[in-house]
């Protein structure tokens, strides 16, 4: 493969005339601190990002252990790239040519990047100012442009692009009303019940001081802004953490805001709108839970929706409704929470009870919450799990085959696999700390540890690893579907030994091992325009 590059380079130049200017520019991997990373992995194919040409090129597979490239422009001055939720797409952001001199100067813009099946760019808006900030829809709706970095910038506006529309009659430029600056953190809602108007989704902004929802069905019209309240020692309270939870026939749905520095949380119910010029209405309520909640969720309970909030070794269940609380003691303090439900069963409706998985970094056991709280004793519907090591994060397992799996990680980098369905744990011990990557067909989860050459394979039906080795040290490791179904892994080497270029080592995921693996290199010089 090598070979081959140095010899489609020389029948470029020996074609054009002269050498290619491009080839005397080293390869530059994007380094992820200016919120570019240097590899995305999509469902059919690698996408390297190199900053130096402004360029990203596509490793992709056509069978198992065969790997190609293909090269694609990007706009000048990235600024981010975001990979879509279903990992189809990739998204950039680029300033352009700045400060633009000529007609012709590039302007900023997003650029869509197939990374499924077409591997082309499908789609380009056009924007007129250089932003810096990109947020995506969970269900590929919209895309959110923010965050200025111009001579003027209105740290209040967001630029909503609808994904369904292609022109100028796409993109729709809002400023929010504010008593804050500009936007921490975005959150798209799915769609939500309110009593006495149609269902429909939000954007929540979350600001220093205020937060902001935004009718997704009308992003040009009026929001609704909800200033925070103070934190308990009297100075300000901003935003720790916010969840949604869908309402029932009891109560509306609920978004809920737990405060930094305060015990209460702010509830906003949503309503039928009070006047003809809206379309929803907000109910605010702040209700205590008795101590500074290490987390919060909405959780469904054989009561209604209900809020639920860690507190120490005490989880506290409030109704939105009467802000009436029943507390269950835990028996250890926990301070995450991830509801199960539909890990246990994917035909689960949105508000059936929910079970919860209760873990944390102070505690070796993991729990099961039943919300089945029409007990007063409800803390016996905790079941606890001791494991022998705390709980960092939970990762999840996408498709449908392992649905009722789940990773935890630990804060020493080694791994569990959890079988929801028979309460198992399944330890993966590591010699060193590792990065996870889990497959997107769910088969399987890849561990390595950038700039050594290991890295190693679980797959979830038979819990087996397999370790391999590379020639090269491994910068990251993708799961992609091959062109003819197959599936196959690709580790990617940067810089290690050759120049500065781009190495790939092809594992075929079917039978995974150093005996068939394949490396190739000389990526970057292919594609050139």
């Amino acid at each position: 493969m090598r070979t081959f590059a140095w010899l489609m380079c020389g029948g470029l130049a020996l074609g054009c005339g002269g050498r290619p200017s491009a080839w005397d520019t080293s390869f530059s991997p994007a380094d992820g601190k200016s919120g570019v990373s240097a590899a995305y992995g999509l469902t059919g194919s690698v996408a390297v990002v190199d900053r130096g040409l402004n360029r990203v090129s596509l490793l992709r597979s056509p069978s198992a252990l065969e790997l190609s490239a293909q090269s694609f422009a990007l706009g000048q001055g990235l600024a981010t790239a975001k990979l879509a939720f279903d990992r189809k797409t990739l998204f950039v952001l680029s300033r352009g040519v700045q400060p633009q001199r000529n007609p012709g100067d590039e302007p900023p813009k997003v650029t869509l990047l197939d990374g499924d099946s077409t591997f082309k760019i499908k789609q380009t808006y056009t924007l007129n100012d250089p932003l810096d900030q990109l947020a995506l829809d969970p269900e590929n709706e919209w895309a959110v442009v923010y965050g200025g970095s111009g001579l003027v910038v209105n740290e209040n506006e967001l630029v909503f692009i609808d994904l369904k529309k292609t022109g100028d009659d796409a993109v729709t430029f809002k400023t929010l009303r504010s008593f804050g600056q500009n936007p921490d953190r975005l959150t798209f809602t799915s769609a939500l019940s309110i009593s006495g108007a149609d269902t429909r989704r939000f954007l929540i902004v979350e600001r220093d001081s205020d937060l902001a929802l935004v009718d997704l069905t009308n992003p040009g019209g009026d929001e609704v802004t909800v200033p925070l309240p103070r934190a308990d020692n009297g100075g300000p309270g901003g935003s720790a953490q916010v969840v949604y939870g869908q309402g029932d026939d009891s109560v509306g749905s609920v978004i809920a805001v737990r405060i930094t520095g305060s015990t209460s949380v702010l509830l906003l119910q949503l309503g039928a709108p009070t006047s003809s010029d809206q379309s929803f209405s907000v109910v605010t309520n702040l209700v205590d839970v008795g101590g500074f909640p290490s987390t919060i969720d909405l959780v469904h309970t054989s009561q209604g929706l209900r809020l639920m909030a860690l507190v120490g070794t005490n989880a506290v269940l409030v109704d939105p409704r009467t802000a009436v609380s029943q507390v269950a003691q835990m028996p250890a303090p926990f301070n995450g929470i991830r509801r199960i439900t539909s890990a246990l069963d994917p035909a689960a409706a949105a508000t059936d009870t929910d079970i919860a998985l209760l873990y944390g970094t102070s505690t070796t056991q993991i729990a099961y919450f039943k919300l089945d709280v029409g007990t007063d004793a409800i803390d016996r519907l905790i079941d606890t799990s001791e494991i022998g090591v705390a709980v960092q994060s939970v990762i999840d397992v996408p498709g449908e085959a392992f649905h009722d799996r789940k990773i935890l990680a630990t804060p020493s980098h080694d791994f569990y696999v959890l079988d929801l369905g028979k309460r198992q744990t399944s330890p993966m011990k590591t010699t060193n700390g590792l990065t996870l990557e889990v497959a997107p067909d769910g088969g399987r989860v890849w561990a390595y540890q950038p700039g050594t050459p290991g890295f190693a394979t679980v797959a979830f039906a038979t819990l087996h690893p397999v370790s391999l080795v590379a020639e090269r040290n491994v910068s990251s490791v993708f799961d992609i579907q091959a062109a003819n179904g197959a599936r196959s892994a690709i580790a990617l080497h940067f810089g290690d030994g050759y120049q500065g270029g781009i190495g790939a080592t092809v594992v075929d995921v079917a039978a995974p091992s150093t005996a068939t693996a394949r490396f190739f290199s000389g990526f970057e010089l292919g594609g050139i325009q």
